[in-house]
């Protein structure tokens, strides 16, 4: 029988065995360990079947900015998902989100558009800056970004994950790509005279509008 069918079975015993009735949680509990002994599956692919990959290009193809990194972490965390940035040579680095079921897909779209939006008003911010150097205009611009991840990550607050689901993507993780590295940055200093550019940055944020899926195709609705 096909590994993955099997699989799928005890996976369906396990929920029967959350049953208010005794007797059927008992029975399912017993059918799901005879399986797992029988075909040699283990808990943890057990735990681990239902997690799914999907991956955005960054757009970026050296170290992204805090900002960028920061974005990624807050929708990944909205989602139940953790954020990858991997690279092939020759090519713009890119953001593998691993979670349950259809949210890396809902995650890596969730990314791309605000990631877009993001990028969008830093640039027509930093355009208006009356001011003489490049640095201060990226620094002023990473502060404009940083207050509106703020506003962002209040808005994707009502989005949480369940312990279950990032114990499953974790072992996932150990078992396909083993221990990870984490991608230090830092994000810019703030000085007295960003005020305004924090406002700016919040401001701007607050025309992004976010919805929680609804209906049976659990779709996902986001201002483009």
């Amino acid at each position: 029988m096909d590994r993955d069918k099997i699989i799928d079975k005890i996976c369906k015993c396990m929920r029967l065995s959350e049953s208010c009735n005794p007797n059927e949680a008992a029975m399912a509990i017993r059918q799901a360990r005879s399986m797992m002994k029988k075909y040699g599956i283990s808990e943890s692919q057990v735990l681990t079947s239902g997690v799914t990959e999907a991956t955005v290009d960054s757009g970026i193809d050296y170290k992204p900015p805090f900002w960028v990194l920061a974005l990624a972490n807050i929708v990944g965390q909205a989602f139940g998902c953790r954020p990858f940035l991997t690279r092939k040579e020759g090519a713009n680095r890119h953001f593998r989100f691993i979670g349950v079921g259809h949210y890396p897909q809902v995650c890596s779209y969730t990314f791309e558009v605000l990631h877009r939006r993001l990028r969008r008003a830093r640039k027509d911010f930093v355009w208006e800056l009356e001011v003489e150097t490049k640095k201060e205009k990226t620094r002023r611009g990473d502060v404009f970004a940083q207050a509106w991840l703020f506003r962002i990550a209040q808005l994707v607050a009502e989005f949480s994950s369940t312990p279950e689901a990032m114990q499953a993507v974790d072992e996932y993780v150990k078992q396909n790509y083993g221990e990870a590295a984490d991608l230090n940055t830092k994000p810019k200093g703030m000085e007295n005279p960003d005020y305004e550019d924090i406002l700016s940055g919040m401001r701007a944020a607050n025309e992004v509008d976010l919805h929680r899926p609804v209906s049976e195709q659990k779709r996902y609705h986001l201002a483009k």
